[in-house]
């Protein structure tokens, strides 16, 4: 990975100032793919685009706010000292934006997403693999899926995937029975199977060499 410039960045709430780190090129060499699209690659680092200020925690889209500067990727003194980089949302941050606030289509996708993946992290990471969908997971799984494409290959790989950890396994199945493009042929391949033992939990996806 060859990192970018750190972007730093005001609040609009507070005025403190958020860094932004950039990267200028990476790869997936060892990542870990998983069944609901996320993807862990230490030399291809998540570049998220909903955010929380760490000096006052308001939720903001870091690409919209103000520019103050740019620190480049070199060794020497700190230029903006009061600069923190951001935290995370957490799973209800994500559920209640839609909410708050009316979002286009693009921006509403983004926060089901990230709210779906949050809710799933539980179970890639912390050894609750069985652990049962909550009320809002389940809700906000369903709104998302009423807001895909089934002519897009990733939108339909998405509702199948939905279907899947909803228990819905025969509808999971007449979505992934429509012909994918080749780069999907994989992960369509490893759902299928977990369909197949009526598995409804998030996996990681294991590609052979």
């Amino acid at each position: 990975m060859i990192p970018g410039p750190t972007i730093i960045r005001k609040c609009p709430d507070c005025s403190g100032l958020i860094e932004q780190g950039t990267i200028v090129s990476g790869n997936t060499f060892l990542a870990i793919f998983w069944t609901d699209g996320k993807m862990d690659a230490l030399m291809m680092p998540d570049q998220p685009r909903f955010v929380k200020c760490p000096h006052c925690q308001a939720l903001v889209w870091i690409n919209e706010l103000e520019e103050v500067g740019r620190v480049e990727p070199i060794i020497g003194d700190q230029v903006y000292e009061n600069a923190k980089s951001y935290d995370l949302p957490d799973i209800q941050d994500y559920l209640l934006e839609p909410r708050r606030r009316d979002y286009d289509r693009k921006k509403e996708q983004y926060l089901r997403v990230r709210a779906w993946w949050a809710g799933n992290d539980k179970r890639r990471y912390e050894g609750e693999r069985t652990q049962a969908l909550s009320g809002d997971e389940i809700e906000n799984m369903q709104a998302l899926y009423d807001m895909l494409d089934p002519s897009d290959d990733n939108d339909r790989l998405m509702m199948a995937e939905i279907k899947r950890e909803l228990g819905q396994f025969e509808e999971a199945e007449i979505h992934l029975k429509k012909p994918f493009a080749s780069e999907f042929s994989k992960t369509v391949s490893a759902i299928g199977q977990l369909v197949q033992r009526q598995d409804p939990f998030v996996a990681e996806i294991q590609f052979e060499d």
